[in-house]
């Protein structure tokens, strides 16, 4: 009986460590270099890092489905880059500390562009 229960444990926890989700450097150089990098809410990043932070060139995708292309620093959205929106909508353009900011293009979804200097994700007038 007890041989049973032994295997039954064993299985339970075979499964339970099989079905956890991955988290953490899958691929490359993630302190230091090119890399991927999977969060455990299924976030990706892949791109550069210098000393366990995303900067320079990038990819970030969430299971929602925003994807986020262009510069990093310091882990955040710095330079120029695209998002690109679940519903088919894009923002082109310059982005400071995560924020859309500079010049840049909005494009909806209808067609319609905004194209202006952004502050803090705002059209300036």
């Amino acid at each position: 009986m007890k041989k049973y229960l032994i295997y039954i444990i064993l299985s339970f926890l075979i499964s339970a460590f099989a079905l956890a989700r991955v988290s953490g450097c899958q691929e490359g150089n993630c302190e230091n270099g090119f890399g991927k990098w999977i969060s455990a809410d299924e976030t990706t990043y892949e791109g550069y890092w210098v000393a366990t932070q995303k900067h320079g060139q990038g990819i970030e995708t969430w299971p929602n489905g925003y994807i986020y292309k262009g510069e990093f620093k310091n882990s955040e959205w710095s330079g120029q880059g695209t998002l690109f929106f679940p519903n088919g909508a894009t923002y082109e353009g310059g982005w400071v500390k995560g924020f859309m900011n500079g010049e840049g293009t909005f494009t909806w979804t209808d067609g319609r562009v905004e194209t202006g200097i952004w502050k803090d994700g705002i059209l300036q007038e």
